[in-house]
């Protein structure tokens, strides 16, 4: 292995790790509820598809203010688990993390309790110099609400998983 094999090698691993600390911010952010620093972690240009969204944001902006619209009154849980994260270049990559998240609004709340397991698929790219979301996709495989499944029933046995973020 030459020197520079070596340092392309060390480049990817910095790369993967820094990803991996954009996404646990993301988590805390949210569940701290740090509207402001949760925006710094996208692109200007970041695209979301959230299928179970009312709102459908298709801006960083509109994101933010519909998960405060939704989330600033409950206590919330947002776990991620076994990244996926391929760097396609020095300044793009793509990722996919299994994902719990747990959404219990005060009581009477206007919004019901959120239950769900899935994954988000994203893509990041590297903005001066910081790894940024820059594509977020949230998929389900079960969702309840109010204790309720509305979501993850199959025919088969497999679920439907998307071959790209």
């Amino acid at each position: 292995m030459t020197d520079s094999d070596l340092q392309a090698r060390l480049a990817r691993l910095e790369a993967v790790e820094d990803i991996k600390k954009l996404k646990a911010r993301y988590f805390r952010y949210v569940d701290l509820h740090w509207w402001a620093e949760l925006r710094t972690l996208f692109t200007d240009d970041a695209e979301f598809d959230i299928g179970e969204s009312t709102s459908q944001p298709s801006t960083p902006d509109e994101f933010i203010a519909s998960i405060d619209r939704h989330l600033s009154d409950a206590m919330t849980v947002h776990h991620g688990h076994m990244p996926e994260i391929d760097i396609l270049d020095d300044d793009h990559a793509r990722g996919t993390w299994a994902m719990y998240d747990l959404v219990e609004p005060p009581p009477g709340g206007r919004f019901p309790v959120l239950t769900g397991f899935g994954h988000y698929c994203e893509e990041y790219r590297r903005v001066d110099g910081l790894w940024r979301i820059s594509r977020l996709r949230l998929t389900r495989l079960r969702r309840s609400v109010d204790g309720v499944v509305v979501e993850g029933s199959n025919v088969d046995g497999r679920r439907p998983f998307p071959e790209k973020p």
